[in-house]
C-alpha cells in the first residue's frame, strides 16, 4: 500500500537566541534562558528533550542558579526569582541592592546564594527550606559585577568586571585580592566577562579581549593568559577535577585547555591547548559541562551536545515545547502554534489555504493547544487562560467561543481530543484532570485529582484519550502513568526510570503505545489491562542502533489501514515498525527506504548519518526508518492513506539571525 506525504514547509518560527544555561548536575537537569524571557527545563539522563517551559519570568533572565531541583534566577528587574516547578511560573521574588542583577552562584553546601548588581553589590541570601532569606552585603565596589563564582569551601566570591577580578572574602565582606587585567592595544577598557573557580583555587577568566586568564586565588597573583580568541571571551567552565578548561565567545571557536604535569616535576603543572571545535556559528554565550559532555548555547538558539574524545556532537534546534502542531485527520486541517498566535491550514489541495488565525488577549505566550479530528472544535491555553471554542470551516471560516461551566481555572500543560472529537480532555497546570463532553453545550463530565490523590507525583507530561473517550491516560514528569475509565482509575501501568517523551491511543485497537526517552518502547492492551505479545517481544530485543539514537521520539503516528504499522517521529527520522514482522538481532544495521528524492544527510554524530542505514527496497524484519528531514516537529495522519509531515528548514532558522563574527578563512572572508 501506498502513501502520500505532504510536506509542510512554510511553519518558521522565529529562533530566539540562547542566553545563559545552568546545570542541577544532581538530578541531571539543565536550565535555558532564552531572549525571549522563556526558560526551558531539560532532562539531560539520557537523551536530552525540554520538559518543561517557564513562559512568564517577570523580566529579563541574564543568570541562573540551582539549588536542589529549586531554580533561581537574576534580570533587569532588579530581583532574586524563584520558580514554582509545577506551576512553571515565578514563585517568590527578593529585592536587590541595588539596580540590575547581573550574575548569581550557589554553594550547595553552605545552602547560600550570592547576586552582583549593576551598581557594584554582592548580595548574599541563605537558602531555607522554602524562600530565600537575605544574609548580607558585601563591601560596594566600583562599577557592575559581570560575573561571579564561590570558591570550592564556600569562603570567598570571585567577581569579575571592568579591568578587574577581585577575591572577596564572605564572613568580613571585605575584598582580599584585586588583580587588574591589563588593556588592549588601543586602551580600550578590558571587561571580564565570565569566571569560573577550580577545586584548588586557581581562578578562570575570559574578557573582552579574547583572552582567557589563569589566576592564583589564595595569592592573588596571575599565573598565565592565552589569547585563545579573536574576540571577547563570553563564558568559561572547568570540569571537576580542575584539570580542564573550556571557552567560547564572540569568536564562536569552542578553546579547551588541560593542565598537564612539567618534565622532571610532579608538582610543576602548565595549562595547554587542547583541541579546538566549531560547533556554532554565531556568538556562543553559555556553556556547561555535565558528565564529560559539553553543553554550548548562543545567538542561534541551538543547544549543543559534544564530547571529545570520543567524538560526538547533536545539535537540539530552537523550537517550541513539542507538540507544536496538530492534525485534523477527518477534515485535511493543520494547526501551527507559534508562541503567540495559532494559524489553521486546509491542505489536500493544489496549495494549502490559510484558513484563519488567532491570538490570545495582550499577546499572553500560548503554552498549549490541540485540534479535534474533524476540524470543528479547538482548545488553546495559556499559563493564565484557557479558551475551548468551536469552527466552522466554509468559504468563510468563524470561530466562536464556547462557555463552560465552571468557576475552576483550566489553564492547561496538556489537551487532548478523543479521536472521535466526542471529548476533551484537559490536565491543568495545576495536576487536575478535567474530562469534558462536546455536545452542543460542552460539560465537565468527570473530574480527577490525581496529584491530590497522589496516584501522580509531578506535573502533567502527557495526556491522551482512547477512539470514543471512554479511557483517559495520564502521565507524569516522574513516568508515572495512571488510566482512568467512567470517572475511577482503572488501571497504572508500572513505572520505568526514564522519562516519557511520546504516548498514543491506537483508535481502531485502543492499544496505548509508550516511547520512552531511553527509546524503549512499551505497547499495553487498555481493553485486557495488560502489555501486549508484541511489547513483551520487543522488550529485550530493540535494535542497539534505535537505542544509540541522539534524539527524542516526540510523535507516534498510526496507518488507519493497517494496525500492525505504527510511525515513531523525532527530528529526522521516521521508525517504521510493522508489528506482524520477524524483529531483527539487536546488532543488524536498521535497513531505510528511500522516501523519494535525495535524501539530506544529518549533521547530529555519525550514528544518525544516512551511511549507517543501508538501502533496501523490500525490509523482512519489524524495523526500517525513512530519513528525510532535519527539524521534523510533527509528523501525522492527514486522510486515509495520507500523512501530513511538518519540518523547519535549519536554513531559514540561520536566515532570521543576525551576522556572525567575520574572520578570514584560506585568505578570504
Amino acid at each position: 500500500m501506498s502513501t502520500e506525504v505532504h510536506s509542510v514547509r512554510f511553519y518558521q518560527p522565529e529562533p530566539s537566541e540562547v542566553k545563559c544555561l545552568a546545570s542541577d548536575d544532581d538530578n541531571d537537569q539543565l536550565a535555558v534562558a532564552r531572549a525571549d524571557n522563556s526558560i526551558e527545563i531539560w532532562n539531560i539522563s539520557t537523551t536530552p528533550h525540554v520538559v518543561r517551559t517557564i513562559l512568564d519570568t517577570y523580566g529579563t533572565v541574564e543568570s541562573l542558579a540551582w539549588f536542589e531541583k529549586r531554580l533561581f534566577s537574576v534580570g533587569l528587574q532588579g530581583s532574586v526569582i524563584e520558580y514554582d516547578m509545577l506551576l512553571q511560573n515565578p514563585k517568590t521574588m527578593h529585592p536587590l541592592t541595588s539596580g540590575s542583577g547581573w550574575c548569581v552562584a550557589v554553594h550547595k553546601n553552605n545552602k547560600q546564594l550570592a547576586a552582583g548588581t549593576e551598581d557594584g553589590y554582592i548580595n548574599v541570601f541563605d537558602i531555607s527550606s522554602d524562600e530565600i532569606i537575605y544574609n548580607r552585603l558585601l563591601d560596594k565596589q566600583e562599577g557592575r559585577v559581570q560575573c561571579l563564582a564561590w570558591d570550592h569551601k564556600g569562603e570567598f566570591i570571585v567577581t569579575g568586571s571592568v579591568d578587574t577580578v577581585r577575591v572577596w572574602q564572605v564572613s568580613t565582606g571585605h575584598a582580599i585580592h584585586r588583580m587588574t587585567t591589563g588593556r588592549s592595544m588601543n586602551n580600550l577598557e578590558t571587561r571580564v566577562w565570565a569566571i569560573a573557580v577550580a577545586k584548588d583555587f586557581t581562578i578562570i577568566t575570559g574578557d573582552s579581549r579574547g583572552k582567557l586568564c589563569f589566576w592564583d586565588g589564595k595569592m592573588g597573583i596571575s599565573i598565565a593568559s592565552y589569547q585563545s580568541h579573536k574576540a571577547d571571551v563570553l563564558s568559561v567552565c572547568v570540569s571537576k577535577k580542575g584539570n580542564s578548561v573550556h571557552c567560547a565567545g564572540v569568536d564562536p571557536l569552542i578553546a579547551s585547555y588541560e593542565r598537564v604535569k612539567m618534565r622532571g616535576s610532579e608538582e610543576r603543572r602548565k595549562w595547554v591547548k587542547s583541541i579546538h571545535r566549531v560547533i556554532h556559528e554565531h556568538d556562543v554565550r553559555s556553556l556547561v559541562l555535565v558528565d564529560g559532555k559539553l553543553f554550548s548555547a548562543g545567538v542561534d538558539g541551538y543547544l549543543a551536545m559534544s564530547s571529545y574524545p570520543p567524538k560526538m556532537l547533536v545539535k537540539y534546534p530552537p523550537l517550541l515545547q513539542s507538540p507544536s502542531a496538530y492534525s485534523a485527520s477527518r477534515a485535511k486541517c493543520l494547526l501551527l502554534r507559534y508562541p503567540q498566535s495559532l494559524v489553521l491550514w486546509k491542505l489536500g489541495g493544489s496549495e494549502p489555504s490559510k484558513l484563519l488565525e488567532w491570538q490570545p488577549r495582550n499577546n499572553n505566550r500560548i503554552r498549549t493547544a490541540a485540534l479535534a479530528s474533524n476540524a470543528k472544535w479547538m482548545a488553546v491555553s495559556t499559563q493564565e487562560r484557557f479558551g475551548l471554542f468551536s469552527l466552522v470551516i466554509k468559504e468563510k471560516p468563524t470561530i466562536a467561543k464556547c462557555k463552560i461551566d465552571t468557576k475552576d481555572n483550566l489553564s492547561a500543560s496538556c489537551l487532548s481530543f478523543s479521536h472521535d472529537a466526542s471529548t476533551l480532555g484537559v490536565a491543568t497546570i495545576d495536576g487536575d484532570i478535567y474530562i469534558i463532553g462536546l455536545d452542543q453545550n460542552p460539560e465537565i463530565k468527570f473530574r480527577y485529582r490525581p496529584l491530590k490523590d497522589k496516584k501522580l507525583t509531578a506535573m502533567i507530561s502527557h495526556l491522551v484519550l482512547s477512539n470514543d473517550g471512554l479511557y483517559t491516560v495520564a502521565a507524569d514528569l516522574n513516568c508515572n502513568i495512571i488510566i482512568w475509565a467512567k470517572g475511577e482509575v482503572y488501571s497504572k501501568l508500572p513505572t520505568y526510570t526514564c522519562s516519557i517523551t511520546a504516548m498514543s491511543i491506537q483508535p481502531s485497537t485502543n492499544n496505548l503505545i509508550v516511547v520512552y526517552a531511553d527509546h524503549k518502547i512499551v505497547e499495553y492492551s487498555l481493553m485486557k489491562r495488560k502489555y501486549t505479545s508484541f511489547s513483551r517481544r520487543i522488550h529485550d530485543n530493540l535494535p542497539a542502533q534505535w537505542l544509540n539514537r541522539s534524539y527524542p521520539v516526540h510523535t507516534i503516528t498510526f496507518d488507519s489501514r493497517n494496525d500492525d504499522i505504527v510511525m515513531l517521529g523525532d527530528d529526522s527520522t521516521i521508525m517504521v515498525i510493522n508489528k506482524k514482522k520477524e524483529l531483527p538481532v539487536p546488532e543488524a544495521k536498521i535497513p531505510r527506504i528511500s522516501s523519494g528524492g535525495k535524501d539530506s544527510n544529518v549533521d547530529d554524530g555519525s550514528e544518525n548519518s544516512n551511511q549507517h542505514h543501508p538501502m533496501h527496497q523490500s525490509p523482512t524484519t519489524a524495523f526500517h526508518v525513512i530519513k528525510k528531514y532535519k527539524h521534523l516537529v510533527h509528523f501525522g495522519e492527514l486522510a486515509e492513506g495520507e500523512i501530513v509531515a511538518v519540518e523547519i528548514s535549519p536554513l531559514k532558522l540561520l536566515e532570521k539571525l543576525p551576522s556572525n563574527f567575520r574572520q578570514k578563512k584560506f585568505g578570504r572572508m
